[in-house]
Formats: structure tokens, C-alpha cells, sequence
């Protein structure tokens, strides 16, 4: 085989089988959440409410809400991750050999964000997906 990363591990949903239509590969009672990120509550009591993931509990998630300044406790099912816009700085989601990595989103191509490593400077293309606004405290 040639050299390079490996391919992504084959999961049950891996042809084409998105259901319904968010399609983040967000599995419920597994939580996708790291701290510092921005995320958006896409349902219950603060549907459409901004903030911060401050801490991860099984698979809900204590979120800081920016409009209030309220912490609540909300399944990692309803969030999902804002998406960042060119100039921000973001962190790396999902479990590649970037996961956990912070950098600067320098352009966005379709789906491709074009990242600058904060570690080494290095510039990285990335799947919009896997990226997420990175709110360092």
C-alpha cells in the first residue's frame, strides 16, 4: 500500500448511511464534546442558545451560555459545534492523528478549512466538520 496516513476505520455508518439531516456522525449517549469549544443547542429548553463547553459528564455537557452567562447541563446529542469562520481560532475534533490540536483557520475551500498549527506553524487541510471553535480561557 502507499505510504500515508491509514484509512478511517470501517463503523456501521460508514457508506452513505446518513439518516436524518444533521449528518455531524454524532452517535447518541457518546460524547463528541471537549472542553473550550463553542457549541450551538440544537434542541430542548435553550434550543439555539449559544456558549462554552466547561466540562463533560457521561454523555451530557456543563455549557456556559454566552447571552446569559448561565452554566446547564445538556446531552452532548443536542449540541453541536459552531461553525468557525476564517480567522478563528479552532481546535481539531474527531479521532485522526490531529484530534486535539489547535490552530488558526487561515481560508475555507468548500469543505476544506485551511489551518495554520499552533504547535509548528504548519498548514493543514481539514474537513470543516472536524473543526470547531477553539475558546482557550
Amino acid at each position: 500500500p502507499p505510504p500515508g496516513p491509514p484509512p478511517p476505520p470501517a463503523t456501521p455508518a460508514t457508506p452513505g448511511n446518513e439518516m436524518g439531516g444533521g449528518g455531524r456522525g454524532v452517535q447518541p449517549a457518546k460524547n463528541w464534546c471537549i472542553r473550550n469549544i463553542e457549541v450551538r443547542v440544537v434542541s430542548g429548553e435553550f434550543i439555539d442558545k449559544v456558549g462554552i463547553v466547561v466540562d463533560m459528564i457521561g454523555a451530557e455537557s456543563k455549557v456556559r451560555l454566552s447571552h446569559s452567562g448561565e452554566t446547564t447541563t445538556v446531552p452532548a446529542e443536542d449540541l453541536e459545534a459552531v461553525p468557525p469562520q476564517k480567522n478563528s481560532s479552532v481546535i481539531i475534533l474527531g479521532g485522526g492523528e490531529l484530534a486535539g490540536s489547535t490552530g488558526k483557520l487561515i481560508g475555507i475551500d468548500g469543505r476544506d478549512g485551511i489551518v495554520k498549527m499552533d504547535l509548528n506553524s504548519d498548514i493543514k487541510i481539514v474537513d470543516m466538520p472536524s473543526l470547531a471553535v477553539y475558546s482557550a480561557q
